[in-house]
C-alpha cells in the first residue's frame, strides 16, 4: 500500500462535502456502501486514503447506529462485506431457456430489419439421462449408547507396552549429551 499525505481538517471538510448530497438521514449503511462503492474506491485510488475517507464519513455522521468513528481497516472490511452477494442471490442462476426478446412495432408495409442474430438451430432430440439406480438408504441416526460395549482385545501387557513404544517412542528419559 502506498503512503499518502495526511489530509488537513479543511481537506477532510472538502471530502465530506462530496458525500453530503449522497447521504440522507436514516439510510442503511451497507446498502449505501454497496451503492457508492465505486466512488469510494475511485477516491482511494486517486489521492485519498481509507483513513481520510473514514474521517470524512464520520464527520458527516455517516456511521452505524453506534456512532463509532470509522477506521481505515473497518471501512475496508465493511465495504467488502457490503459487496458480498446477498444470501438468497448467491445460489441463483438464470434459467437457460430465458432469452431476451425484442418487440418492435413495425408499421404496415415496412420491411422488418433487426440486428439480432438468427435463432440457433434447435438442439437435436437428446434422450434424458438414464434414471439413477435406487439411491442408497441409510438408517436413521440415533444418539442412544449401545447397551453392550465391545470387549477389549485380549492383548498382553507386553504387547500394549510395545505398541505404546512404537507409537509414542521410548518412555525412558533422554540422557543429556
Amino acid at each position: 500500500m502506498s503512503l499518502k499525505r495526511r489530509p488537513t481538517d479543511s481537506d477532510i471538510e472538502a471530502l465530506a462535502e462530496i458525500f453530503r448530497p449522497l447521504w440522507r438521514q436514516g439510510d442503511i449503511m451497507r446498502p449505501w456502501l454497496r451503492q457508492h462503492h465505486e466512488l469510494l474506491r475511485s477516491l482511494v485510488h486517486s489521492e485519498w486514503s481509507w483513513a481520510a475517507v473514514g474521517a470524512a464519513l464520520t464527520k458527516l455522521g455517516i456511521t452505524y447506529r453506534t456512532g463509532t468513528p470509522w477506521t481505515d481497516k473497518r471501512l475496508r472490511s465493511e465495504l467488502s462485506r457490503a459487496l458480498m452477494p446477498l444470501k438468497g442471490y448467491r445460489q441463483r442462476q438464470p434459467k437457460p431457456e430465458a432469452q431476451p426478446t425484442a418487440e418492435i412495432a413495425i408499421p404496415p408495409g415496412a420491411v422488418a430489419q433487426t440486428n439480432l442474430p438468427p435463432n440457433p438451430p434447435a438442439a437435436p432430440n437428446v434422450p434424458p439421462p438414464p434414471a439413477v439406480a435406487a439411491a442408497p438408504r441409510f438408517k436413521p441416526a440415533s444418539f442412544r449408547i449401545p447397551e453392550s460395549s465391545p470387549a477389549p482385545s485380549e492383548s498382553t501387557p507386553a504387547e500394549s507396552t510395545g505398541n505404546h513404544r512404537l507409537t509414542f517412542g521410548p518412555s525412558e528419559p533422554k540422557e543429556p549429551s
